[in-house]
């Protein structure tokens, strides 16, 4: 509770992440519809998907070190690209001609996932770093690891029983949008990096402060004992 922006960060990287897989899980669905059988181009769409993502991870890193941008904005950038992946795919509700419903469509997502949505598994982390107190690194990796692995199953669920509802593969959509722009807004209005860095201080000496004191109630109690 004295670390409320390491907090507020696990609630959004939880929601965004949540998206983001379940997001994932949907376009998948829908491109197996598409070219499921074809084993061929969905050699070629792997193929494409990894260099995109190299060139993706590679451009970022040159854009934040030539610019000097935070990691906070990169996130940012990382976080809007995630709700306009949603976006696309919530067109695709209303109407067959886009929406992921063309293999051509599947080809660009490939290309827009590695360049600008594949980001998200490096800043997410180095945003961990950012809201973790020192010392505590692997106590808050891997609570937020654990974190992370139960959003891969809840989404899912949720959009498995939206589908079997409407009847629509595209239909999880609108709940995925609203679920990453709302995440989206809590990352970029709520998680203060600096306000983080001073309550980290705090914490880390006020756990000083308890360790000394704790420290010279052992050594009065030992004099006592000596005595």
């Amino acid at each position: 509770w004295h670390l409320k922006q390491s907090l507020i960060y696990l609630i959004g990287y939880f929601l965004l992440g949540d998206s983001l897989n379940t997001t994932v899980t949907v376009i998948a669905t829908l491109q197996n519809s598409i070219v499921s059988y074809n084993t061929l181009e969905l050699t070629y769409l792997i193929i494409i998907g990894i260099a995109a993502q190299a060139v993706g991870i590679y451009t970022f890193w040159w854009a934040q070190q030539k610019y000097q941008l935070s990691t906070k904005m990169m996130f940012n950038i990382v976080a809007f690209g995630i709700i306009v992946l949603d976006i696309w795919g919530m067109i695709g509700i209303w109407t067959q001609s886009f929406g992921f419903h063309h293999t051509w469509e599947v080809w660009v997502y490939q290309v827009y996932y590695g360049l600008f949505v594949c980001p998200w598994y490096s800043y997410s982390q180095i945003m961990i770093s950012e809201v973790t107190p020192r010392g505590r690194e692997f106590l808050f990796f891997s609570l937020f690891s654990i974190i992370g692995k139960t959003s891969s199953f809840i989404g899912p669920l949720v959009s498995a029983a939206i589908i079997d509802d409407t009847g629509n593969n595209s239909s999880p959509f609108y709940f995925l949008t609203a679920l990453s722009t709302v995440s989206f807004l809590v990352l970029v209005c709520f998680v203060d990096l600096e306000k983080s860095k001073r309550e980290q201080e705090a914490f880390l000496e006020k756990e000083e402060k308890t360790k000394m004191m704790m420290r010279r109630k052992d050594d009065g109690g030992s004099e006592t004992v000596f005595v």
